[in-house]
């Protein structure tokens, strides 16, 4: 027995050394140098792979919305040659952010809304507002030259496919546009939802969606405001609410998991060990992980999680603390908690509700039986999905790579996925639809889509508490599978070690939305 320990204690070192070794060495390099926007050659629509999709090569491209999803795609798909045009009902760019509430802002810390070919400024603000966001997307566009193509302060008001399989745009002036393919990118904030409620009617007050709580000064000094909701959004309404006069209340039917910008754990920003490549394997399976981790280790992956947990919940009032898995709720959910919550909280400078809203009275909000009195009552619950008469399920609508329908020939959605790194996603994903259409990217039937849709919805809504067609704040597998239909190398670091501990970064794929031959 001492004979084996001595062995095993002569082994480890070495094993621990070369194990370190081989995961620090340099990657050589596995992919040929790229040369920037190059036109690339077509297939012929005689040799064209992806008949069963497209009636013909197209030339001209519509796209519906003007935000970050559509200049992406105006970029991506106008340097391959094609006539793009975008529609945006805003008199300006940047959709969602051209006008939001006030102090709004993103989700995560601005590098990961950075692109691959396009950055914010380094004095950036961790969390940028919205005027710093759409400065970023009005830079982006005339980087690219892509003000031309826009076509502002023009609505969409139906969308129809003709016999001939191109696309007939409707717009609310009464303009009929028509294109060979069409990109919907009005993305999955294009509709405010407001519940309803029992008397809102009969409130004698004001009341707003939380996107609409702009000149916010006189509407709260002095004034009782309620927030409904729970997620970031309440979170910045309800603080900006306080700063300005307001007595405030924030009701939450349920607690979710945020964190606040700037944690860190052991030294490091929270989000190497919440949102790598290794965290992934610790979490339930997606598309295209394996998930063996997850399956034959349990105490790993609920120690792991549980000690991310007592990270977030470090002087939470007990009222904000979720009852939910944070490990199963990051799979489609996700965002920054504004940190001065708690703190009002926990201080009594601000109250509040945990209980569903019942009705409205004249005088404020009914919860749990309690009448909440309020002069504003703002409701952050979310936003609804203008699919533009589209067939929709419950949940939304369900696609091959969350681009293609299955059997809607010269169509695709791009830009609905919500994951911590949007722009990236989407630019890769706007890459493969360009791929597709050239031919380089290979359909399957349509037959062995459906069935890939399928599989995923049952799966899905199997492991989703909130089942969303438009899920997946971890962006891994969905950008590895883009990347491995294209046919380019899916690990952009270079070592395995930080292949699978750095989160990932938009300028790891700088070479990917360059073009090659």
């Amino acid at each position: 027995m001492r004979k084996i320990l001595k062995g095993f204690a002569v082994c480890l070192p070495v094993v621990g050394a070369a194990s370190g070794y081989y995961m620090l060495k340099p990657l050589e390099c596995r992919e040929p140098e790229s040369h920037p926007y190059q036109l690339l050659p077509k297939a012929s629509y005689s040799d064209h792979p992806n008949k069963h999709y497209l009636t013909k090569v197209p030339e001209s491209v519509g796209v519906v919305g003007g935000g970050i999803s559509g200049a992406i795609v105006a970029k991506t798909l106008s340097q391959q040659g094609y006539k793009v045009e975008v529609i945006e009902r805003n008199p300006g760019a940047g959709g969602i952010w051209y006008q939001n509430y006030d102090g709004s802002g993103l989700q995560f810390p601005y590098p990961h809304y950075n692109l691959p070919d396009h950055e914010f400024p380094e004095d950036t603000e961790l969390i940028p507002k919205r005027e710093s966001v759409k400065q970023f997307i009005e830079d982006y566009m005339t980087k690219f030259n892509l003000w031309p193509m826009f076509k502002f302060s023009t609505e969409v008001s139906k969308i129809h496919q003709r016999k001939d399989g191109t696309w007939e745009v409707s717009t609310k002036s009464g303009q009929k546009k028509q294109y060979d393919f069409l990109v919907v990118t009005n993305g999955p904030y294009n509709k405010p939802y407001i519940p309803e409620i029992e008397g809102l009617s009969s409130f004698k007050g004001k009341f707003f969606h939380s996107s609409e709580f702009i000149n916010i000064k006189e509407h709260c000094e002095g004034k009782k405001v309620v927030v409904v909701g729970s997620g970031k959004s309440a979170m910045d309404v309800v603080t900006q609410a306080y700063k300005n006069g307001a007595e405030c209340t924030l009701v939450m039917r349920k607690a979710h998991w945020l964190v606040p910008p700037g944690k860190t754990f052991l030294g490091l920003p929270l989000f190497y060990f919440n949102s790598n490549r290794f965290a992934g394997l610790l979490m339930h399976p997606y598309y295209n992980t394996s998930g063996a981790i997850f399956q034959y280790m349990q105490p790993l992956v609920k120690g792991y999680w549980k000690v991310i947990e007592w990270v977030l919940n470090q002087d939470m009032p007990q009222e904000m603390i979720p009852s939910s898995e944070y490990h199963r709720e990051k799979l489609y959910r996700g965002g920054a908690r504004n940190p001065e919550v708690p703190e009002l909280v926990k201080q009594g400078n601000m109250k509040l509700v945990r209980g569903q809203t019942s009705k409205v009275k004249p005088e404020g909000l009914e919860v749990n039986g309690e009448t909440l009195e309020a002069d504003v009552i703002v409701f952050a619950t979310g936003f609804s999905r203008d699919f533009l008469g589209l067939s929709a399920e419950e949940d939304g609508i369900w696609m091959y790579r969350n681009t293609i329908i299955p059997g809607k020939k010269n169509f695709a959605i791009v830009g609905l996925i919500n994951t911590y790194c949007n722009p990236l996603y989407t630019n890769i994903q706007a890459l493969w639809l360009s791929e597709v259409l050239r031919g380089r990217v290979r359909l399957p039937s349509e037959g062995y889509m459906q069935d890939d849709v399928f599989d995923r919805k049952k799966y899905t809504r199997q492991i989703i508490d909130e089942s969303t067609a438009s899920f997946s704040w971890f962006p891994y597998p969905m950008i590895d599978q883009f990347l491995s239909d294209i046919g380019v190398e899916t690990n952009r670091k270079p070592s395995l070690f930080k292949f699978w501990f750095e989160p990932i970064k938009p300028s790891d794929y700088t070479s990917v939305v360059t073009h090659r031959v």
